[in-house]
């Protein structure tokens, strides 16, 4: 433990910490684990001059916590702590199994599958209430996202042979579709960025969302969900149980219709974002998902984004 960092930490925040543990680090920033008066907190300590990546966490901490006040299947994770200058932020720690490995471990568990269900429900009550709540009438999807997805079709099609021969063409059809999508002015909402299993706790009934550092004031639901849907396309578990789970998730959500432009626009934006990620990386074990994923789940738009 860095006494030097627990003092300074301490001092910005405003929280007596007694503990302080580096438990992983990524190019954006250092993350802890702390214990406060309070109780145990993570610490994130961002790498950027730029104070920007920092705020925009702490402020979507701040309305997953508005949420969690009137949800109580919620874990809340409590009001964030943030010193900009610094680029400090803290939040409590949000307690619980991750999600992935509790639907692993459900693979041969009856009962475990049925919980799992029901936890996938609160899912979608929680993502419909988030898009429900910050609705922006009249204002434009965030930039970010057309950049991205301008960045992972031309990295897609830049890969040497399997672009030529699987990804020519994404780079000029990601600018048409994305130009489509505009046009249809899609109201924006606010989403989690990275809604993924990994990222969900789950603790007897009640579920809580973690890692809000991609969120994005200005997206729309489809992007949150067609994120979850890849990622459970890509797990290993029966076809069975993962109808069961999707199932679940569209029960809490409810029914509202899409307008087709933006599931082909997420669909795709996520198909590309998730094989770019597996194609271009250096662990064998992510290329052969990523193959795995082209021959099976990860094809073009279609009809629709998920079977209701």
């Amino acid at each position: 433990m860095n006494e030097q960092h627990l003092n300074d930490y301490s001092n910005d925040l405003g929280l007596a910490l007694s503990s302080l543990e580096l438990i992983k680090e990524n190019k954006y920033c250092l993350i802890y684990m702390a214990t406060s008066q309070e109780g145990p907190c993570i610490i994130k300590k961002y790498k950027t001059g730029d104070p920007k990546l920092a705020v925009i966490e702490a402020q979507a901490l701040s309305f997953y916590h508005s949420l969690a006040q009137e949800e109580p299947r919620l874990i809340d994770s409590g009001e964030p702590r943030l010193k900009e200058e610094k680029r400090l932020l803290s939040m409590g720690f949000v307690e619980g199994d991750p999600f992935s490995e509790v639907l692993r471990e459900a693979r041969k568990d009856a009962s475990l599958r049925k919980r799992c269900v029901r936890l996938m429900e609160i899912l979608g009550t929680v993502l419909r209430t988030m898009h429900e709540k910050t609705q922006r009438p009249g204002e434009k999807t965030s930039p970010f996202i057309f950049e991205y997805f301008d960045y992972s079709s031309r990295r897609l099609e830049g890969i040497p042979v399997l672009g030529r021969l699987l990804f020519k063409g994404l780079t000029s059809e990601a600018k048409e579709l994305a130009q489509a999508f505009q046009e249809e002015k899609i109201v924006p909402s606010f989403v989690h960025g990275d809604f993924v299993f990994k990222n969900i706790h789950v603790k007897d009934e009640r579920v809580g969302l973690i890692d809000f550092a991609n969120a994005n004031a200005r997206s729309h639901p489809l992007n949150d969900i067609c994120n979850l849907w890849f990622a459970l396309a890509n797990m290993l578990l029966p076809k069975v149980f993962k109808r069961e789970l999707l199932a679940g998730f569209f029960s809490g959500f409810g029914t509202m219709v899409f307008p087709e432009i933006a599931e082909r626009f997420y669909h795709e934006y996520h198909r590309r974002r998730w094989l770019m990620l597996k194609l271009i990386s250096r662990n064998p074990s992510d290329v052969a998902q990523g193959l795995r994923g082209l021959l099976t789940f990860a094809k073009p738009f279609a009809h629709g984004v998920v079977d209701r």
